[in-house]
């Protein structure tokens, strides 16, 4: 999405798609700062990825979420 504009042009489009839906959005595998902001600026309500936090055990989820 960063570099390829019809990359960015499908996220905008699916993002506006599930709101237009009435649906919230989560987007998957954000690997870095620019790409989150970018999701932000397009809507997308949740993120996941290795920028956020790279794979935890259920029983360090409540110790990561306080941080």
């Amino acid at each position: 999405m960063e570099s390829d504009p019809d990359d960015a042009i499908i996220v905008r489009s699916t993002i506006d798609l599930a709101h237009n839906l009435g649906l919230s959005v989560v987007a998957e595998g954000v690997e870095n700062a620019a790409i989150t902001e970018q999701l932000r600026v397009l809507g997308c309500h949740e993120a996941q990825g290795y920028h956020l936090s790279r794979p935890m055990p259920a029983s360090a989820f409540m110790e990561w979420l306080s941080r």
